[in-house]
């Protein structure tokens, strides 16, 4: 049931944001279990709590700008808490891809992490994930 409320949100946030209670409440608690809400910026933490609140006690969101900056502290959240492999695998897509070379899935995540992995200094602009 989790796994399917999870992917509601990422799918309100990939085609378009409107912050509900059930969306911050599921993000705020996955950040938690994951271990990444501290390492979150605490004015992003500070609106999407302050939203939780309001929220719960019957309001509506109808400001553009606090939309606008409730889905950039979402996907800050979910930049976060999203697992290596899958970041791995989107860069080693997008390396391969400014490459011009087909890759498969491992391929692809192997090249990502060793993307990850070398310093910024060192990269070349070939890709900005």
């Amino acid at each position: 049931m989790l796994i399917y409320l999870w992917l509601f949100v990422a799918m309100l946030l990939a085609v378009g944001f409107v912050p509900s209670f059930v969306l911050l409440s599921a993000l705020k608690s996955r950040a938690l279990r994951k271990g990444a809400w501290f390492r979150v910026g605490p004015a992003a933490r500070a609106l999407i709590d302050a939203a939780i609140l309001y929220l719960r006690r019957g309001g509506r969101i109808k400001s553009p700008a606090l939309i606008d900056a409730l889905r950039r502290a979402a996907e800050e959240v979910l930049r976060l808490t999203t697992p290596i492999r899958v970041l791995a695998k989107a860069v080693g897509y997008a390396v391969a891809r400014q490459l011009g070379i087909e890759i498969d899935e491992e391929k692809a995540i192997a090249l990502g992490l060793q993307w990850l992995n070398t310093p910024k200094k060192w990269r070349k602009d070939a890709v900005t994930p």
